[in-house]
């Protein structure tokens, strides 16, 4: 007669399928959202320029677009100055008076530099201090000064 008690041994398992659900989800989500930024950009033709480092960028609080027209655009809406002025006034609220608001200007190659000095103004009137103009990277190679 044997009088120890048996042991059994359990083996647990660990589903795995509701966490991969939630990675999925994630990763769909942050393909949508990283896509959104550019989707709200209009088609223009930018300067071609060298730019800054893409290392020293600041996030743009709001992106305005010039076309060839001289029409402003703003996330694929035209607008007037005057509505210009009153979003930037509502970004530079809701960032605070510390923080500086930055707004990239993206104006066709072809736009009048009347055009920009007005959308320019519209900033101003709004509070905003820092702007930034997009360029493209030119692809002909350029001469350089001895």
């Amino acid at each position: 007669m044997n009088l120890r008690p048996q042991r059994t041994t359990r083996v647990m398992s660990f589903d795995m399928t509701p966490m991969i659900d939630v990675v999925l989800q994630l990763i769909i989500f942050f393909m949508f959202t990283s896509q959104f930024g550019e989707l709200t950009r209009s088609d223009v033709r930018l300067p071609a320029e060298a730019g800054e480092d893409a290392d020293q960028r600041q996030p743009a609080a709001l992106v305005v677009d010039i076309n060839s027209a001289g029409r402003f655009i703003l996330e694929r809406r035209e607008v007037t100055t005057g509505e210009l002025t009153r979003v930037a006034s509502a970004a530079v609220a809701r960032a605070g008076p510390e923080s500086a608001v930055v707004v990239l200007i993206r104006a066709d190659r072809d736009a009048g530099a009347v055009d920009l000095d007005r959308v320019l103004e519209a900033l101003r009137d709004a509070g905003v201090t820092r702007w930034r103009l997009g360029t493209t990277e030119s692809t002909a190679p350029r001469e350089v000064a001895p």
